[in-house]
């Protein structure tokens, strides 16, 4: 399997939960209902074949492995990214990230607020330390995909 073929694979999964699931999310009176939207989440989206899973694609400041592979068009300046986590609701946040940042420019990028989204989603309440260290470092690695100068 390549980049290619794990993005072609994960740009429908991130377009359905952009179009039912994060609405579901959002109305969610409750964190078990929030908890089971986010579980589903992570099982939609493609698993990386473990020999992709190298080292260097680990994102650390997870309290669960992560891996993020990232991917730039540089003909259209759009970015792409696919992940994988050991932990179903650490990939159901992510997707949710992934949903929101996927085909972004770089100016986009730069721009992006990770936190302001998951307020919006009304899931930052929710988030432990350790999960929402772990979605800022999550953030930070997508952030670095962006030019010093931009």
């Amino acid at each position: 399997m390549t980049l290619e073929q794990l993005l072609a694979d994960t740009t429908p999964a991130l377009l359905d939960i952009q179009q039912r699931d994060l609405t579901e999310i959002k109305q969610a009176k409750d964190w078990q209902t929030k908890y089971r939207v986010l579980m589903q989440l992570g099982k939609k989206l493609p698993a990386i074949p473990e020999k992709m899973k190298q080292p260097e694609l680990l994102v650390k400041g997870c309290e669960s492995r992560a891996w993020l592979m990232h991917y730039h068009d540089k003909a259209t300046d759009k970015h792409y990214f696919v992940l994988d986590s050991e932990a179903r609701i650490v990939k159901g946040l992510m997707a949710i990230m992934l949903c929101l940042v996927n085909g972004m420019t770089t100016a986009e990028l730069c721009k992006f607020d990770l936190w302001h989204k998951f307020d919006q989603l009304a899931l930052k309440p929710y988030l432990s330390q350790s999960r929402g260290n772990g979605l800022l470092a999550m953030a930070e690695r997508i952030k670095a995909c962006c030019p010093a100068k931009q």
